[in-house]
Formats: C-alpha cells, sequence, structure tokens
C-alpha cells in the first residue's frame, strides 16, 4: 500500500491537464512535482493520513527536467511497488540519445533516436519527425545530448523537409520514403490477445494505451482490420507508440545478471556478425512485428525498432495490397509482454508519391568544449560525433533555403549512430539464469515471470496487512 500524510501544498502546483505553455521564469519547482491518480471511483481525499492500495493507482506522471511535458507511465497500472520505484529512477535516466528542439520559446524534449544499438554492429539509420521545431529566422536548431552513463556516437545527422500541399500530415517510413496519411481511417476492430476489444483505446492519439499484458499466452498480439476500398492496392498503416518503462526496467535487470562480466560480455557482443544480433532481437521480441492475413495464413511485412520509453512517435509502414485475395485487410502487432505500449492505429488509403524532399546538411553544429563537429556528421563514414561523457550537448543549426522557407513542409530528423552502455556491476555472473535467454521468446516469458512475481508479492503483502 501507499500511506502518508495528505496536506495543502505549500507552493503553488504548477501543473494541470489543462497546461499548454512550456516552463517559465519562476516556474522551475514543477520539475519536482509527481502527480499520482487514482482510479474513477475514488471520492476526493480528505486532508490528514491516507492509505490506499497500489493497485488502484490509475496512472502516475512525472514531469520532464527540461519542459515540464507529463511523462505519462501508464506500464506501471497494478505492477506494484518495485515497478514504480523503478519507473520512476527510469523516467529520468537516458536509454538513447536524446533530441532536444527549438519550439520558439525554449528547448523542448522531442524523443530519443537510434533505440537499442547498442554497439557499433548495430548502427543505424533512424527517421524521428519533430513536431515541435518551429522555425526562427530561417533557421532550425535542435540538441543531441548525452545525459547518463553511456558513449554515444552518431555518424549522419541531416534535417529532411518535406514539402507538401498545404494542411496535409505526412511521415517518413523507415527508408525514408515519405507518405501523406492525412485521412487515414480508423479499423472497424482491434483485438487483444486476451480477445478483448481494445478499439476506443487506439481511436484516439490521447495516451490511452494498450500494453501487450495478457499474461494467458507465449506472444502478445493485436489484430486490426479495416475495410478495404474497392479497387485500392496501395495503403500506409499509421502507429503510435513507444517502448514501455517496465521494458526498459526488465532489460537492466538482464544486463545486471552478467555481473563482472558484463564488459567482457558486451565485447563480445559488439564483435559478432550484425545479422546474428539482429537475429536475437527479432527472436527476442523487441521490435513491434506486423503481419498481414492472407491466404490462410500470417504474412510477415516489417517490424519497428526500439524507440524508447520517454516519448511516443508516429510510424507510417507501407503496404502493398495487390496480391491482397482477401475483402478485408486485417493486420496484426505482435511484440513481447509488455514491451510496447499502443496509442493509436489506422491507415491511409492514398498513395502519393511525388513529394519533394530536400537534406539539409548542418550548418552550425558545436558540442561542449566548442568543440565544431559539423565535418563528422556530413556524411557516413568513419568520422563520428562522440558524445563520450554525461552531460555533453551539441546544438546544431539548420538553414532553410529561401525556394522552401515560406511553402508548407515538415522537418524530419535523419540520424545514423549507435551508443555503448557503461556499467559497472558487482557479483558473479548468473550463468544458470542467463543460459535461458538464448531461447528464442524467453525474455518475453522473462518478463511476464517477472510481473507475476511482482504482482505476487503485492497480494502477499496485502493479506498480512489484512490479518
Amino acid at each position: 500500500d501507499i500511506s502518508g500524510k495528505l496536506t495543502t501544498p505549500q507552493e503553488k502546483i504548477l501543473y494541470s491537464e489543462e497546461r499548454k505553455k512550456r516552463i517559465k521564469e519562476g516556474e522551475s519547482n514543477i520539475v519536482n512535482e509527481v502527480h499520482i491518480y487514482l482510479k474513477d471511483q475514488y471520492e476526493e481525499l480528505d486532508l490528514g493520513n491516507v492509505e490506499f492500495p497500489i493497485s488502484d493507482i490509475n496512472e502516475i506522471r512525472i514531469l520532464d527536467r527540461n519542459t515540464g511535458k507529463e511523462i505519462a507511465v501508464y506500464a506501471l497500472i497494478g505492477i506494484g511497488a518495485l515497478a514504480i520505484a523503478s519507473a520512476i529512477t527510469a523516467a529520468t535516466k537516458s536509454s538513447c540519445p536524446y533530441v532536444y528542439v527549438d519550439n520558439g520559446e525554449s528547448f523542448v524534449f522531442e524523443g530519443e533516436i537510434y533505440g537499442g544499438s547498442i554497439g557499433k554492429n548495430l548502427e543505424r539509420i533512424d527517421y524521428m519527425p519533430l513536431p515541435s521545431l518551429k522555425m526562427d529566422q530561417g533557421n532550425y536548431t535542435i540538441r543531441l545530448s548525452n545525459e547518463l552513463k553511456e558513449r554515444q556516437y552518431t555518424n549522419l545527422l541531416e534535417l529532411v523537409l518535406v514539402q507538401h500541399p498545404e494542411g496535409e500530415i505526412v511521415l517518413l517510413d523507415k527508408a525514408g520514403n515519405p507518405h501523406l496519411v492525412g485521412e487515414a481511417v480508423l479499423p472497424v476492430e482491434a483485438i487483444s490477445s486476451s480477445h478483448e476489444d481494445i478499439l476506443p483505446l487506439l481511436s484516439e492519439k490521447d495516451s490511452k494505451i494498450h500494453l501487450f499484458d495478457d499474461t494467458e499466452v507465449n506472444k502478445n498480439t493485436v489484430v486490426l482490420r479495416f475495410r478495404r476500398p474497392t479497387g485500392v492496392q496501395l495503403a500506409n498503416l499509421v502507429i503510435k507508440g513507444k517502448n514501455t518503462l517496465w521494458f526498459d526496467y526488465l532489460f537492466g535487470e538482464f544486463i545486471e545478471k552478467f555481473g563482472v562480466s558484463y564488459a567482457d560480455w558486451m565485447k563480445k557482443q559488439s564483435e559478432n556478425d550484425p545479422a546474428d544480433r539482429m537475429r536475437t532481437i527479432l527472436d527476442s521480441d523487441f521490435p513491434l512485428s506486423i503481419s498481414i492475413w492472407n491466404n490462410g495464413q500470417w504474412e510477415s511485412v516489417d517490424h519497428l525498432m526500439t524507440v524508447g520509453p520517454l516519448a511516443s512517435r508516429e510510424f507510417v509502414i507501407p503496404l502493398d495490397l495487390g496480391n491482397l485475395n482477401e475483402d478485408d485487410i486485417q493486420i496484426k502487432l505482435q511484440t513481447g509482454f509488455m514491451f510496447w505500449e499502443l496509442d493509436y492505429t489506422a491507415m491511409d488509403f492514398r498513395w502519393n508519391t511525388n513529394l519533394t524532399s530536400k537534406a539539409l546538411q548542418p550548418f552550425i553544429a558545436i558540442g561542449t568544449g566548442s568543440r565544431d563537429w559539423k565535418d563528422a556528421l556530413k556524411k557516413s563514414d568513419n568520422l563520428y560525433m562522440a558524445q563520450e561523457n554525461t552531460g555533453e550537448i551539441t546544438e546544431i543549426v539548420f538553414t532553410v533555403p529561401d525556394a522552401i522557407k515560406d511553402k508548407p513542409h515538415t522537418p524530419f530528423l535523419k540520424v545514423q549512430g549507435y551508443y555503448e552502455l557503461v556499467r559497472d556491476f558487482e557479483g558473479l555472473p548468473e550463468w544458470t539464469q542467463l543460459r535461458k535467454f538464448k531461447v528464442p521468446g524467453y525474455f518475453s516469458d522473462f518478463s511476464k515471470e517477472r510481473y507475476l512475481d511482482v504482482i505476487h508479492m503485492d497480494y502477499e503483502i496485502a493479506s498480512n496487512e489484512m490479518e
């Protein structure tokens, strides 16, 4: 249970659900606020000593220290005190490089880049939407930040500007191709592994999410069904989601099992064949895998790599329906137990490949210590921007050509790189436990087992308190 003394705040509460503005002068205390929301059936609590079970928590919001923007920890619902404590820790740490953008008032957190690229042999290109980025006197400015125990290496960094008709919405697929998605329609059905209708959760971009948390199955899935317009051969699936804080915590538990051998293990991993490492990632169900139903079976379409637990991202997945022998379109999303949280799904049945894109190289790229990283970021080569110490920041400015400046366009970050986790674990490796992770799919089983352990622990604590 959670217990304590509820008192009148000594200082003004700065955060509210209706808050639109970013942190202003004199509002720095907002980053010390943590907001706990109980389930709807709760009446307003009276001042004085209060106590309630953890299972009655509906949501916890932790505020980003740079923006005052809430981080809604929905993944904590019903998990217990251990997960709450770990997730609060996770919400203030870094799992991959952070991106901040100038929104015209201040720099605000936008998300994490090349998530899961732990080691040079997993280096990859990542495309990130930048919805908060605003132009200032013909320039766009972003910051890349290393905020915890990591070494981060960025090989290439560009700003991709996609021109499009006024009022349209555009997303880049994982290959960097632009697609219009502004007329996306909702599925007519969304069924979870537990046969629950979750369409109401996925119909709005509102942080009401599905957690892939069915404990009765080995593979957690969501099956979406869309009406197929007559004659349509191509479509774009739109997904909004991110990784859970639970997954972040769980991965930390896994690597800690290596104890003093962690550095040696990580060195060996970085020397493995990249295809073998990627196969292990796919077998462990870390990505969000996408399949389509055709001719009585599921056919693999694509997968989305991890994006971190701190900011949702919108994705577009192109679909070729030319060989689809079905009246309706059925899409299966699959991942490990509570590895992802899903906020929104839809499909746009238009296809426009005539969009014009312009890739901008940095005009200025100045890092900590006045280090000039512009040349390192210009192209994919063996020259990297190395942010190897906690607290290192690089500010990058892009100058927009006059021919684009006043025309409708949407900016995206194209970035290539990898990072290394710096850990100093103690104790002997737990080899017996670690061997289990060599079995495909075991990481999901491990997640479910740890979840049930914590739920059982909370149940025993509650039972003992009742006796």
